[in-house]
């Protein structure tokens, strides 16, 4: 079969879905203890603006300094003979902008992957095989994630999502969008929208209230062989993580060996040159 999606199918606008989590009553609580404020939205008399939501939620998620959560994406792969087989991962990411990140992945199958920005390298390691590649890293995330993605053609779902950038780029890729309905169908209040941009339809979730996350996405790609979707959740967010001295820093077993980005055997001059530009499908 197939292996995991190409890059640029997933690339491409797949953001972070989040879930927000309540406060349990204290034990021990009484009956005449007086009600807390309820600070659940209500449901809208009429549908929202879809595209002022979707542009609070790019603008919400390019302001955040530091976060972490954990995705759970599942993707489908066309195979030879027609069929779309579906694949997953969860990945574990931490972002400390503007120049750290860590995405710890374990793949359907079970393989396990790191990749990690440390401000002066970008690092990816296999658990499996015991090898790792290393290439210089441009100055800040934003820049290490258009080099990660576009010069070492490397998988990074939700790119977008983890740069500055999302905040512009996003609303600016969108051709439409529209409301469909307020749900608590994920356990929070929340907007479901959709549209397109030129060539992928997409769904989103995004919480309601003042702080705009995006809880789910489906996203299909039109143009490809067969439409295939790529759909994500988000649970463990956090914009107040508590990251250590280790968490940015490699610590490789003794026996790892050291090889190339594949795309640097294509290249006589070694690695690829590191290039500014923005992160696009």
């Amino acid at each position: 079969m197939s292996g995991r999606l190409n890059c640029s199918l997933v690339i491409a606008m797949a953001l972070l879905a989040c879930s927000a989590c309540g406060n349990r009553s204290p034990v021990g609580a009484t009956d005449s203890a007086p009600p807390a404020a309820d600070a659940t939205p209500a449901e809208p008399e009429s549908p929202p603006d879809a595209a002022a939501i979707l542009k609070a939620m790019a603008a919400h998620l390019a302001s955040l300094e530091n976060f972490s959560c954990t995705t759970r994406n599942r993707y489908e792969v066309l195979q030879a003979d027609g069929r779309k087989i579906e694949f997953g991962e969860i990945r574990h990411i931490s972002v400390a902008r503007p120049d750290r990140l860590r995405v710890e992945e374990v793949a359907s199958d079970g393989e396990q992957d790191l990749a990690l920005f440390d401000g002066k390298l970008v690092t990816v390691f296999n658990a499996d095989a015991g090898v790792y590649a290393q290439a210089p890293q441009p100055a800040s995330v934003d820049d290490a994630l258009a080099y990660f993605v576009r010069d070492l053609r490397m998988r990074m779902p939700l790119a977008q999502m983890l740069s500055t950038r999302v905040g512009t780029e996003l609303p600016e890729m969108v051709t439409e969008v529209d409301y469909v309905e307020w749900t608590e169908m994920l356990g929070v209040p929340a907007h479901h929208i959709a549209g397109r941009t030129d060539s992928v339809d997409f769904q989103f979730w995004i919480s309601d209230g003042e702080h705009p996350f995006p809880m789910r996405v489906v996203l299909t790609y039109r143009e490809a062989p067969g439409q295939p979707q790529f759909r994500a959740d988000i649970s463990d967010w956090s914009t107040s993580p508590k990251f250590t001295n280790t968490t940015f820093q490699l610590a490789l077993p003794k026996d790892a060996r050291q090889i190339p980005f594949a795309v640097q055997l294509q290249s006589p001059g070694g690695a690829p040159a590191v290039q500014s530009g923005e992160v696009k499908p």
